[in-house]
């Protein structure tokens, strides 16, 4: 027999929110102890970072002096800094345009009415630089770049180039940072290509034949409903790729190592020889908040237009 009385009712409409709140809280216990890992792997090495950003290579010196902002300011008046994060900004813009175009351009055409077999075989083979690291990708490509490497080879056998003098693509510095791009292009656009490919597929049928029937041409189709309908994916992967380009240590070390004459020194490049070679910790500390804040607000970008 249910309890009328007020104390019944009130015990009653308690238990309910009682169970209310735990219903509510039950997900965040689940997701507690994975929030908690994260933020100290990642709250106490950025902790760590500005500490040291703050002192006089901290990590090497026992009484390590306090200098504040001292670090900073030596950024602020280092032409390296400066070269290193104008060849960052091209790398990253060079490097996500050139993804975009020819992963939309192979999108389009894996997206075509091919025999599947034929399709399947393509898709295979586009995907392979996906597949190598970057150790792989960058030993390979010194090699076809190498003043006698292959690429010279057949620039050499078509007359376009000179047998005695060979282009040394990676050691003259204004060539180096354009095959910087080229490497990293033909690493990077497999994703891009997938991720264009995704949302090529995901665009109904049925808008192309209305648009056939109303007599659009092949360049009015792409431009009115398959570059709108891409627009969402184009954007989400081109943020993206430009947090990881912007921030690309192995493949250009590996290449090129920032040479020559720091003609492709990018930041991430540049907080390695400040760090390691140079044994600078407090300024490599204070370059490495800079890209991290540049990371941030590229970051932030990416989830806001997610969220809108």
């Amino acid at each position: 027999m249910t309890s009328t009385t007020p104390a019944g009712q009130i015990a009653k409409g308690g238990a309910a929110r009682g169970t209310r709140w735990q219903t509510r809280l039950m997900p965040y216990l689940f997701v507690a102890p994975t929030v908690l890992a994260l933020a100290f792997l990642m709250i106490y090495p950025i902790g760590r970072l500005i500490q040291f950003s703050l002192f006089d290579n901290l990590m090497v010196k026992p009484n390590a002096r306090l200098v504040w902002g001292e670090n900073f300011a030596f950024l602020l008046g280092d032409k390296v800094f400066w070269l290193s994060l104008t060849n960052t900004v091209v790398f990253t813009v060079a490097s996500v345009a050139l993804h975009l175009l020819l992963g939309l351009a192979l999108a389009l055409l894996l997206n075509q009415r091919l025999n599947p077999a034929v399709r399947s075989a393509f898709r295979g083979i586009l995907i392979l630089p996906w597949m190598f690291t970057a150790a792989v990708v960058a030993i390979d490509w010194r090699l076809i770049l190498h003043p006698l490497g292959v690429l010279n080879g057949i620039l050499v056998l078509i007359g376009a180039a000179n047998p005695v003098a060979p282009i040394d693509w990676l050691g003259q510095a204004d060539l180096a940072m354009p095959a910087l791009v080229l490497v990293n292009l033909w690493r990077g656009y497999p994703f891009i290509m997938l991720m264009l490919l995704a949302g090529l597929q995901s665009i109904p049928a049925e808008l192309y034949e209305a648009g056939a029937v109303d007599g659009a041409g092949n360049w009015s189709l792409f431009r009115h409903i398959t570059l709108p309908g891409l627009k969402p994916v184009i954007m989400s992967v081109g943020l993206l790729d430009a947090i990881w380009n912007f921030r690309l240590f192995d493949l250009v070390y590996l290449t090129t190592g920032g040479g020559p004459m720091n003609q492709t020194q990018v930041l991430a490049t540049y907080i390695y020889q400040l760090a390691f070679e140079s044994f600078q910790f407090g300024k490599a500390s204070a370059l490495s908040i800079v890209v991290l804040v540049f990371t941030l607000i590229l970051a932030a970008g990416y989830l806001r237009y997610q969220k809108s």
